[in-house]
C-alpha cells in the first residue's frame, strides 16, 4: 500500500531544517497549501485541452511514420533511425491520456503505486530515447559529409540496429531515478498523488545532471553537427554546382533553424521549471501554480514529438515517394528540387568525378539526404 502521511511524519527526526522546509514539514505537521481559487480550474482545463491537441496530432503523425518506415520503405540505416525515433515519439504521445486523468481529478492518482513508478519512469525513458535519437541522427549526418569512407565501410543496417538497441538501454539507464524515486503518497483518505521522493541534495543533483545530459549536450551537438552539414552544403564547386549549392544551402539552413528552435523551445521550459519546483516549498502560495506550470511544460516537451515527423521525415523525398506508391498517385516534386535536379545534370555538385565510397553511398550523397536532413532512400 502507498505510504500515508503518518509514515512521512515518522521521518521528521532525520530531516534537516532545509529538508523540512522543502518538504513542507512544520513541527511534524504537513501544512495544506492555500486554495488557489477558481482560476486553477480554468488552468487545468486549458492544460487538458493542450494535452488533447498534442495527443490528436502526435499519435497519427508518428503512427504513419512507423508504418511507412517499418513496413513500406526499404530497410536502411536512415529508415532505422527514424523508425525508432517515431516509435519513441509515439509512445510519448500514447502516454498522454494517462497523464490527463490525474489532471482532471485535481492531481489525484487513481492507478496505484506500481503504475506510478512504471508510467512516470516510462515517460522519461521514451523522452530520453527521443532526444538521444535526435543526437544520433545529427551525428550520422555529420559522419556522412565528413567521413564518407568510414561510412562506406561501417554504415550498415545491422550495425545501426545494434546502435538503436544501445540507445534504448542508455535511455533506460538515464530514467532509473524516475523508476526508483516515484512514489504514490496518500494525502488523505480520498486523495493520493504520484510524486518524486527526492531529498533536497539528491533532487538538485539529479535535476542538474538531467539538464546537462538531457538538454545542454544534445542541443550543442545537434546545432554543431547541423552547422557542419550546412557549411559543407555551401562549398559546391565545378560546372553547374553554384545553383545546386545555393538550393541545398537555403533548404538546409531552414531545416537547421527549425530543428534547433523546436528542440530548444519545446524542452527548455521543462528543465527550467524542474529547478523552479525544487526551489519552491510546497507550503508556498505559489506551489500549486508552479506545479501546474510544470505540467504544461511537460506537455510542451511532448510537442517536440509532434514536430519530429514533420521536420525529419514527412518532407523527405523517400518518404513522399513511398506515400505516393501506397496511394497510387503521382505528385510533382517541389520546384526547388526540380531546379536542383536540373543543375545536377550540368555537372557534379561537389566537383568530384567520383566520391571515395561505394555506389550506394554516392547515391545517398547525391540525393542530398545529408544536406536536407530528411528521410531519403539509402541502400542497405
Amino acid at each position: 500500500s502507498p505510504p500515508s502521511m503518518d509514515d512521512y511524519l515518522h521521518l521528521c527526526s532525520i530531516f534537516t531544517d532545509e529538508e523540512m522546509s522543502f518538504y513542507n514539514i512544520t513541527d511534524c505537521e504537513f501544512v495544506k497549501p492555500e486554495d488557489p481559487g477558481p482560476m486553477l480550474g480554468l488552468r487545468h482545463l486549458s492544460a487538458l485541452v493542450f494535452y488533447g491537441l498534442v495527443f490528436l496530432l502526435g499519435v497519427p503523425g508518428n503512427a504513419l511514420v512507423v508504418w511507412v518506415t517499418g513496413f513500406r520503405m526499404p530497410r536502411s540505416v536512415t529508415s532505422l533511425w527514424f523508425l525508432n525515433l517515431a516509435l519513441a515519439d509515439l509512445l510519448c504521445c500514447l502516454s498522454l491520456p494517462l497523464l490527463m486523468v490525474p489532471l482532471a481529478m485535481d492531481q489525484h492518482w487513481p492507478f496505484g503505486p506500481v503504475a506510478c513508478k512504471l508510467l512516470k519512469g516510462l515517460i522519461y525513458l521514451v523522452m530520453y530515447c527521443s532526444v538521444l535519437l535526435l543526437v544520433l541522427i545529427s551525428l550520422d549526418r555529420w559522419l556522412l559529409v565528413s567521413r564518407p569512407v568510414w561510412c562506406q565501410n561501417w554504415r550498415r543496417p545491422r550495425k545501426a540496429g545494434w546502435v538503436c538497441v544501445g540507445v534504448w538501454l542508455l535511455a533506460l539507464l538515464g530514467s532509473i531515478p524516475q523508476f526508483v524515486h516515484m512514489k504514490e503518497v496518500q494525502l488523505s483518505t480520498s486523495k493520493s498523488e504520484c510524486l518524486e521522493s527526492y531529498t533536497v541534495a539528491s533532487g538538485w543533483a539529479i535535476t542538474t545532471v538531467r539538464f546537462l545530459v538531457g538538454f545542454v549536450l544534445p542541443f550543442v551537438t545537434i546545432v554543431a553537427c547541423h552547422w557542419v552539414v550546412y557549411s559543407r552544403a555551401g562549398r559546391g564547386s565545378g560546372v553547374g554546382s553554384g545553383m545546386v549549392s545555393e538550393v541545398r544551402s537555403r533548404r538546409t539552413l531552414r531545416v537547421i533553424v527549425a530543428v534547433s528552435l523546436s528542440f530548444f523551445l519545446c524542452l527548455i521550459p521543462l528543465h527550467m521549471l524542474d529547478f523552479l519546483v525544487l526551489s519552491t516549498p510546497r507550503h508556498s502560495s505559489h506551489s500549486a501554480n508552479v506545479q501546474l506550470a510544470h505540467t504544461l511544460a511537460l506537455c510542451l516537451a511532448y510537442c517536440n514529438s509532434c514536430f519530429n515527423p514533420l521536420l525529419y521525415v514527412c518532407l523527405g523525398r523517400g518518404f513522399k515517394k513511398s506515400m505516393r506508391s501506397m496511394f497510387n498517385f503521382v505528385t510533382e516534386e517541389p520546384e526547388e528540387e526540380e531546379e536542383e535536379e536540373g543543375a545536377r545534370r550540368g555537372g557534379s555538385c561537389w566537383g568530384h568525378t567520383s566520391p571515395p565510397s561505394s555506389e550506394s553511398l554516392e547515391r545517398e550523397l547525391e540525393a542530398g539526404e545529408y544536406t536536407s536532413l530528411m528521410l531519403d532512400s539509402d541502400s542497405p
